[in-house]
């Protein structure tokens, strides 16, 4: 290090070009290669030339972490000077981006410095800075002595450990260090400068750290304790390893003790029967031992099941009451497979595996107002269920029953609750259901017994938190022998499904965590028990601007992609849905032969007519699959066959104003469905049939309503009424 001193003038220097660097600090005395864009390069050796030095030095600093609002707080204050060794350039690229120059500069750190006042910020830095040369009389110091040799032989026991147990601190030494005597050798200065710049457990801040402590004992210091740190990640690595070498040992004991008595089984088993005069059947034996050593393989690798399962306390004795009870019995008997099946299906729950809320307000409400138009009561209280789970994370989830028409999104309202909360989804299929076994489940005293639709679907979706969707809740049928309605009661009661009790598994099984939505269309046929249990959301039906909106955003794209008229756009969904099988290769072959345009379009008129005069609904069922008639007779106009016939005159005339246009597109305005869809259906103006003698009535219906005209005629009678 006094080598590189040698001949050089300390104290202030001018003019200098600051180079900036991100991701690494250098150090006095230490050689070190940077990567720097051409551009800056030729800055460089520019400025190099008009200040005429043949020996052309430069300061090195670090960029801040954070950054700044002025030019010079970007940089730190303290840096390292640096003369240039060598330079060479290469192409390198990033991310499939062009190809682009890069040089690497060779430097050899010189000393410390600290910078005054920068002069210039664009295009490059250059400053004023004042040099810090290392004190001779620093090293004669008995403290700084004793500190060196402390961080020496904290040096030395690193260098000596695996890497796997050092946290790589000892592979990077060995790359600077040769063997742990070469570190006596090493000046104090330079020892804790390499240190700074090799330990990998140091941040980026923390290396700079080391630079900017100017005295040699508290940067020892610092470096001491930053070896301590490493010391410490190595004690612990050591005791995990310790400890899951002893666990491995464990199992493996555990293992061999298990075939040990499968083999003394298997050799209890032959003398016995040969004991019993069957030692002509040892070939027969000799398999049934096999299958009984598979069995025993079973019985092991279901007991880590239930393990790694996590089960409740009661459910743990139940297991492990089970568990003892399979050892005993023979593989052929018929009880075997239905305790095995039992345990099996324990081990399959969701006991303590649960899926993290997506607790973020606004990403919430922007999915549920994507995916559905209007509905703001079912919105709202999504929202304030997110809001109070946010504040409180066991909180328990409502019992929600959204009741409408037909058509109105209810069961598809369902699935964008559950994307919205970033919970699984699964649907229950309510209709026709009289058994509360299924429900429930069967008791396992049954030939075939199986858990209820409940359990079934945690062990499909693995999470005990999903959303589940009850549908068609008021289509449960009801008779003398079964009541399906008097098994939901429990289940859909908040107070007590905590501890909901499948027949089958006949233990206490968590359901609070479970958000419930049910489905209905008539409320008077729900027993009133159960009505109780749920939060009723009403949900009418569209007006006609909502249809309109609901059409234009979603019925109508859908139904130009599924004929062919339109290309379908990749969403976020589509990266985690499996491939055809003829690969994706063929799939995308199939999104290049649709055409990226729509090729149909609807005017805003022509949809509200359509809607008024051929659909009479709530909902937009019978909407969108008007929709879907009119892209059939599209996509049959483009394929290049006429829809009219010769003798339809004014079909001839109106339709080709249709198109197709230049573009392959086809416009459909409103005076164009009588002749697409046939005659209207529906009077859209009731007004034009009031009348004297006719009266208005509304009639109230489950779907909607409609009006009801009362005309009233005068005849003469016979005087008799």
């Amino acid at each position: 290090q006094a080598q590189i001193f040698r001949g050089h003038e300390m104290g202030t220097q001018r003019d200098v070009f600051i180079l900036g660097v991100g991701q690494q600090v250098v150090f006095p005395a230490i050689r070190t290669n940077i990567l720097v864009p051409l551009q800056t390069f030729q800055e460089l050796v520019e400025f190099c030339e008009k200040q005429g030095k043949a020996q052309p030095h430069i300061g090195v600093v670090t960029f801040k972490a954070t950054g700044g609002t002025k030019a010079d707080e970007e940089l730190h204050k303290v840096g390292t000077y640096c003369r240039i060794a060598a330079h060479a350039q290469s192409i390198t690229s990033t991310e499939g981006a062009r190809e682009h120059s890069v040089v690497t500069l060779t430097v050899e750190g010189q000393c410390r410095f600290e910078i005054e006042r920068t002069k210039q910020t664009s295009p490059f830095y250059v400053a004023d800075i004042r040099l810090h040369e290392e004190r001779e009389d620093d090293t004669r110091d008995p403290e700084v002595e004793r500190l060196a040799q402390a961080v020496r032989e904290q040096v030395s026991f690193l260098m000596g450990q695996p890497a796997s147990q050092s946290g790589g601190s000892a592979t990077s030494l060995r790359g600077r260090l040769s063997n742990a005597k070469s570190v006596k050798r090493i000046p104090p200065p330079l020892l804790a400068d390499m240190l700074g710049l090799t330990l990998a457990e140091l941040s980026l801040s923390e290396r700079q750290q080391v630079l900017s402590t100017f005295a040699l004992k508290p940067r020892l210091e610092l470096v001491l304790d930053f070896l301590g740190k490493a010391a410490e990640v190595h004690r612990l690595s050591k005791e995990m390893d310790s400890k899951m070498r002893k666990r491995s040992e464990d199992e493996l004991r555990e293992t061999v003790l298990v075939r040990q008595l499968q083999e003394l089984r298997r050799e209890m088993s032959t003398l016995s029967n040969r004991q019993s005069g069957q030692g002509d059947k040892n070939d027969t034996e000799n398999d049934f031992d096999e299958e009984q050593g598979e069995e025993q393989d079973d019985i092991s690798v279901l007991r880590e099941s239930l393990k790694n399962a996590r089960l409740s306390p009661e459910a743990e004795k139940i297991a492990q009451r089970e568990l003892r009870r399979l050892q005993s019995i023979q593989p052929q008997h018929a009880e075997y497979t239905v305790s095995k099946t039992y345990l099996e299906t324990l081990a399959g729950l969701p006991w303590a595996e649960s899926s993290q809320d997506e607790l973020d307000l606004n990403k919430a409400s922007a999915i549920l107002e994507g995916d559905h138009y209007g509905l703001q009561k079912v919105k709202r209280r999504i929202l304030e269920f997110l809001a109070v789970q946010r504040l409180r994370s066991d909180m328990k989830g409502p019992i929600l029953c959204l009741h409408g028409p037909p058509g109105v999104g209810k069961t598809s309202l369902g699935r964008s609750v559950a994307k919205a909360l970033g919970r699984k989804f699964h649907r229950i299929a309510l209709g026709g259901v009289r058994d509360e076994a299924e429900i429930r489940g069967h008791r396992r005293t049954y030939i075939g017994s199986m858990p209820g639709n409940i359990i079934q679907a945690l062990a499909s979706v693995k999470v005990n938190n999903p959303v589940i969707l009850l549908d068609e809740i008021d289509k449960l049928t009801r008779n003398a022998m079964f009541n399906p309605s008097g098994a939901m009661l429990e289940l859909l009661d908040p107070e007590q499904n905590n501890t909901f009790k499948d027949h089958y598994l006949n233990t206490p099984f968590d359901l609070s965590k479970v958000l419930f939505l049910c489905t209905c269309n008539d409320l008077n046929a729900i027993d009133r028990p159960l009505l109780d249990r749920m939060e009723i959301i009403d949900l009418s039906g569209y007006t006609v601007e909502e249809k309109v909106h609901i059409a234009t955003t979603h019925l109508l794209p859908k139904q130009r992609i599924l004929h062919a008229l339109e290309q379908s756009k990749p969403t976020e969904s589509d990266a985690g849905l499996e491939q055809p099988a003829d690969g994706p290769a063929a799939a995308e072959g199939k999104q290049a032969c649709m055409p990226r345009e729509p090729q149909l379009v609807m005017s805003q008129q022509a949809l509200a007519d359509m809607i008024t005069k051929w659909t009479r609904e709530s909902g937009v069922r019978s909407l969108e699959r008007r929709i879907a008639q009119l892209c059939r007779w599209a996509a049959l106009r483009l394929a290049g066959q006429a829809e009219a016939k010769d003798s339809d005159r004014i079909v001839e005339v109106e339709l080709p104003e249709c198109g197709p246009n230049s573009k392959g597109q086809l416009t459909i305005e409103a005076h164009h469905l009588s002749h697409i869809l046939g005659a209207e259906i529906f009077e859209s103006d009731p007004a034009e049939r009031l009348t004297v003698g006719v009266s208005m009535g509304l009639g109230v219906t489950p779907t909607g309503g409609q009006l009801l005209f009362v005309e009233a005629t005068r005849t003469k009678g016979s005087g008799r009424l």
